[in-house]
């Protein structure tokens, strides 16, 4: 058992279990262990409680919350919330946090590469993409320092004609859910390029901050 936040955490069968967080959002958290490291699923915890304890939300069952770049849901189970997430598809929800950590570990990887701090679009930011982006297509890629609205990120392909009016401004999530195969670069901050295919080259543009 360990404490976070004057929350007691402890394993129960295969889950970890919060004691005291009633209080603050009505009901305890119940989070489905599988097979990876329990530190990642006590990250996912932290992260949960830190937002309870400061902001003190009132938790419904249904409701989604988003861990980064990926969505999990409140589904109450007895005096219980059990944590949700949306599949990788995005067509339902499947019990669990799993995915959502690989999402997570695979943008913090790229940024460690790299000797940068993740900057995590979230579900309700926007993007730009061009015709072929959604469909496939190699992408050509930039994140332009932007609005808290946007993530910044402008996604094109061979199919774009230079039209600006044929640019589509899109949520982040139907991205993610569409396009699996670069989500891990989405945390890349502000002035990176980066392009799918191939090589699947990634560099920092200087000049893209400054444009």
């Amino acid at each position: 058992m360990i404490t976070i936040r004057n929350i007691e955490v402890k394993k129960e069968n295969n889950y970890l279990v919060t004691i005291g967080l009633k209080p603050v959002i009505g009901a305890e958290l119940k989070l489905l262990l599988y097979d990876r490291d329990i530190n990642e699923y006590l990250k996912v915890s932290t992260y949960l409680i830190d937002y309870f304890v400061d902001y003190k939300p009132a938790i419904k069952d249904g409701e989604t919350i988003g861990y980064h770049s990926w969505i999990l849901k409140f589904v109450i189970s007895g005096d219980h919330f059990n944590l949700f997430e949306a599949k990788p598809n995005g067509d339902d929800y499947m019990e669990g946090v799993d995915f959502a950590i690989s999402v997570v570990v695979a943008q913090e990887e790229e940024c460690s590469i790299r000797d940068v701090t993740a900057i995590f679009p979230l579900f309700s930011q926007m993007l730009a993409v061009s015709k072929g982006v959604l469909e496939g297509e190699m992408i050509d890629a930039v994140r332009y320092p932007s609005p808290d609205q946007m993530t910044g990120w402008w996604l094109t392909t061979e199919l774009y004609d230079g039209n600006i009016e044929s640019i589509q401004v899109i949520h982040y999530h139907h991205l993610a859910f569409k396009r699996p195969d670069i989500v891990k670069y989405m945390a890349l901050p502000f002035g990176f390029r980066f392009q799918s295919g191939g090589a699947n080259e990634v560099w920092f543009d200087e000049n893209v901050l400054s444009s």
